[in-house]
């Protein structure tokens, strides 16, 4: 199936564009808009806003806003030498279904710029004042969203293209703090010890809002409980090597540690983290049945942190909550607040870890900081908040969603869908931005986002194409 939505697709997929690097997709999009005959704008932050003409006798109908982000998570697989600053998306065609061949895919959100581009790039769609927005770094803090001018909101309807299950709409989201937690590392030769490497590997991982829910395992915590373990059997534990994550709102699938014990303590402590090991194994079969841990002897003489800051930096992985925090009241099944340690790494200067936490209740976000803060003067860790980004109120009296759930029922026979998310989108920015915007977010079926599992089904992408200009037909007739 070649159609223009998969050629601007397969465009994206050949530009590198990990958060806080789309600058080369960026001006990109903003040649090809001029190339269009459109009117272009891009802001000191990367963001592209494109605007194209009302239909012929449609320029004084309602504007409408089609929206999507330039950015991706980009994930290499376990064993690739896939660079996300590097090396282009290689797509594999498998039937009506599209994947990456070594990494995560990027059609979370390059589907939806896709999907605008077609529309904006064809005179015959009918439509009355119509703008795309692109923006940079939904992914890792909504900066792009949050520099956004509001000028460049106005309008009356704004089609959000970043949800991943056609048949439904999203019609609200989760507010989202991000946090670091810094701690300065001081190094000393190891003496006589043994060393150890560990590695948690084979995780589903997912994303850490929109599939918190399922219970999946955190790497980087199955690493912490197993050192933790040892430790206590060896009587002292120090790290040499810390890293986990791919991206801070991406659940860890893998985790990797080096470790010295006294010569003497090794075997307690390899009994010790083999049967913690066996343990989570066992735990985590039904949500991560593909887990793997691996632990052995490696070469010493490293470098290694003291006891106490050892100590410290467990202690806080183990104590900061991760996972499912609490649940709607109100609405059944959907997780009302939760946190995600999605990235921890040390190095030479310090040992960094962060925790993406959302919910949907201000009281709760505030208590949950609160927490956070008490934690990380327990453990003599500096905290500082890296993003925030703003909840997206449920508009009780949407005629966007009305229409929208007609327009469904017409083309394909069978109801569509609303509801609410646990994760955050930038329609929350948009919506503080300009309250009177009436917001939807829908999008094509994709599977496993954030992650080198990820697919897109692309049938679904061709009729998102063909319900987004069946609704702007139909705000154009208000």
């Amino acid at each position: 199936m070649n159609s223009p939505i998969l050629d601007n697709f397969l465009s994206l997929c050949a530009i590198p564009r990990k958060s806080h690097h789309e600058e080369q997709v960026s001006r990109f999009l903003a040649d090809w808009g001029r190339a269009q005959g459109l009117a272009v704008c891009r802001d000191p932050a990367g963001n592209v806003i494109l605007d194209a003409p009302a239909s012929p006798g449609l320029e004084n109908a309602p504007t409408t806003i089609l929206q999507a982000h330039m950015d991706m998570v980009a994930v290499g697989a376990e064993g690739s030498d896939f660079d996300p600053l590097r090396d282009p998306v290689t797509p594999v065609r498998e039937g009506d279904w599209l994947r990456a061949q070594c990494s995560s895919l990027g059609a979370d959100d390059g589907a939806g710029v896709a999907i605008a581009m077609t529309i904006l790039a064809d005179k015959s769609a009918v439509h009355g004042p119509l703008r795309a927005v692109f923006t940079t770094d939904e992914e890792d803090g909504m900066s792009g969203a949050n520099a956004l001018e509001p000028r460049h909101l106005q309008g009356d309807y704004l089609i959000n293209l970043d949800w991943e299950g056609f048949g439904s709409l999203c019609c609200s989201s989760a507010g989202s703090d991000m946090y670091a937690f810094h701690k300065p590392a001081r190094w000393s030769e190891a003496g006589n010890a043994a060393f150890f490497a560990v590695t948690v590997q084979g995780l589903e991982g997912g994303h850490s809002g929109a599939q918190i829910h399922l219970g999946r395992k955190n790497a980087i915590r199955l690493l912490t409980e197993i050192l933790l373990s040892g430790s206590e059997a060896a009587g002292s534990l120090v790290l040499s090597a810390f890293k986990g994550g791919s991206a801070h709102n991406a659940i860890p699938s893998s985790a990797s540690a080096v470790a010295a014990v006294p010569e003497d303590k090794a075997e307690l402590f390899l009994a010790a983290a083999r049967k913690k090991a066996g343990e989570l194994l066992q735990a985590c079969a039904a949500t991560d049945p593909g887990a793997q841990i691996l632990l052995g002897r490696c070469e010493g003489g490293k470098k290694v942190l003291p006891v106490f800051l050892t100590r410290d930096i467990l202690g806080m992985l183990s104590s900061v909550h991760d996972g499912v925090n609490t649940m709607s009241k109100s609405i059944p099944g959907l997780v009302e607040s939760s946190a995600n340690t999605g990235l921890a790494e040390l190095d030479e200067e310090e040992f960094r870890f962060v925790i993406h936490q959302r919910s949907s209740e201000p009281a709760i976000t505030a208590d949950m900081k609160r927490t956070f803060a008490a934690q990380a003067r327990t453990f003599d860790f500096t905290m500082e908040t890296l993003a925030s980004g703003a909840p997206w109120p449920v508009k009780a009296d949407s005629r966007l969603v009305e229409l929208t759930r007609r327009r469904f029922r017409a083309l394909f026979g069978r109801e569509i869908s609303v509801e609410p998310i646990h994760a955050g989108l930038e329609c929350g920015c948009f919506s503080q931005k300009n309250p009177g915007l009436d917001i939807i977010s829908i999008g094509p079926d994709l599977q496993d986002i954030h992650s080198p599992r990820e697919r897109l089904y692309l049938p679904s992408m061709e009729d998102c194409d063909t319900l987004v200009r069946a609704l702007l037909k139909d705000i154009a007739a208000l």
